[in-house]
């Protein structure tokens, strides 16, 4: 599962919109959004993605896979 998929399934979970996600997130408006979505062929920058995850009341975790089993979370 990508980045965007993930926002998409939380944003579907909470029965939030676009709009929805913009406004709590901070973003001026919906097509903010919209453009995150669908039209960049990047993906998601990280401090976007923390930023529409937190608004939906999720936290996003690194987790080292090399053995220590540390976890960070990233706060915004």
């Amino acid at each position: 599962m990508n980045e965007k998929e993930i926002v998409r399934e939380v944003m579907g979970l909470r029965k939030w919109s676009q709009a929805d996600l913009a406004r709590e997130a901070g973003f001026k408006s919906q097509s903010n959004i919209t453009g995150l979505l669908n039209n960049n062929k990047n993906g998601i920058r990280i401090d976007n993605l923390v930023k529409m995850l937190s608004a939906m009341g999720c936290e996003v975790i690194v987790r080292d896979k090399m053995g220590s089993e540390k976890e960070w979370r990233i706060e915004v």
